[in-house]
């Protein structure tokens, strides 16, 4: 998988291609974890999209590995292994992320530096549409150090109607605490609840002058 940035301020226009292997992790090793059980969870049970995400303030760019248990027993909370659940039966949930820096060095090279904990005064957004990032400086109402999320994976729940998952997968992962928290829905297996359609992020305009 390759993710792609553009320049538009260049004349020509100049383009980066980012190859996802070097993020630093194969499908069966991820950049970081905390002990044997994380790794293995990221490594038998997560599926793992990348997001492109800007910061228009700052004109930064970032990656973030988005890792998602492919399905969680309702029953009794067990993980499933991503080939047993293949027909989706079980609803998925997001584990965690990694976050990394894009650094142009020069006009075809880009190096990747690993956030690791620390986001600073941003607040992250990402789903199934436009990716951003944001000042809790300019919008102290954010919570800072954390990412925002929206189930991306509503579409391989969508046609099944008896199971009450679908858009679901939301809510506020704080980076430096590797923590969950609530936003809008719980996050709790047991209380999983279809939402369709997704819930999706708009950024606001950063440059206006008055911001409530």
């Amino acid at each position: 998988m390759e993710l792609e940035a553009w320049d538009l301020h260049n004349d020509p226009i100049r383009r980066f291609i980012i190859h996802c292997d070097d993020l630093g992790r194969s499908k069966f090793f991820p950049v970081s974890f905390l002990n044997d059980d994380d790794l293995e969870h990221k490594s038998s049970y997560c599926n793992d999209p990348d997001y492109l995400v800007s910061d228009h303030q700052s004109h930064e760019l970032f990656i973030v590995a988005h890792y998602i248990i492919a399905g969680i027993d309702f029953q009794d909370g067990k993980l499933v292994f991503r080939e047993d659940n293949l027909d989706h039966k079980f609803p998925d949930k997001t584990l965690t992320f990694d976050v990394f820096r894009l650094d142009f060095t020069n006009d075809d090279h880009v190096e990747l530096q690993y956030l690791d904990g620390a986001l600073r005064n941003r607040a992250f957004f990402i789903g199934s549409n436009t990716s951003f990032a944001l000042s809790t400086t300019q919008f102290p109402k954010l919570r800072p150090n954390s990412i925002y999320f929206t189930d991306n994976q509503t579409s391989l729940y969508r046609y099944r109607k008896t199971l009450n998952c679908g858009g679901h997968d939301l809510g506020i992962y704080d980076y430096k605490d590797r923590c969950i928290l609530s936003c809008c829905y719980p996050v709790d297996v047991d209380k999983i609840k279809r939402i369709l359609p997704t819930p999706i992020w708009f950024p606001p305009d950063v440059d206006a002058q008055n911001i409530v």
